[in-house]
């Protein structure tokens, strides 16, 4: 009776029986993209399991785990220093997440606005799957 108590309490106050605040599919993705924003590598990367599978319209290959995501961004915002993610809405089903946003840049001679669809699936508090898909404008891929 004791343990059935315990784990009442422990999810009832968001605390996973690890310690740790369990987090929605939705509230890690937002925190993610959150982490994005303020160009935080290592924070974006936390959020990804350590075998995660990245893909994205201009990628040429599948990209994996938490080091593939430190150099995606790594990548973007030196490219794109002033780079933004403005999200424009959620939907979540179970563990799985869609958002649809937009990445803006103002830079001069380089202003753009570049609509995306990213689907998502988190578990046990981390991203899984994340799949990017948008106009890639003919572009090459990248390895």
């Amino acid at each position: 009776m004791f343990s059935l108590a315990l784990i009442f309490v422990m999810t009832s106050s968001g605390q996973s029986p690890a310690g740790q605040v369990a987090r929605s599919p939705h509230s890690v993705v937002e925190a993610k993209f959150d982490a994005v924003n303020r160009h935080s590598i290592e924070d974006v990367a936390a959020f990804y399991s350590t075998d995660a599978i990245i893909s994205a319209s201009d990628f040429c290959a599948p990209r994996h785990g938490r080091s593939d995501v430190k150099r995606t961004y790594k990548r973007i915002f030196e490219a794109i220093p002033d780079v933004i993610a403005d999200v424009q809405e959620y939907v979540v089903q179970g563990d799985r997440v869609a958002v649809r946003f937009v990445v803006r840049s103002r830079l001069p001679g380089r202003s753009f606005d570049l609509t995306i669809m990213n689907f998502f699936t988190v578990r046990d508090g981390l991203i899984v799957s994340d799949e990017g898909v948008f106009d890639n404008g003919g572009r090459p891929c990248t390895p």
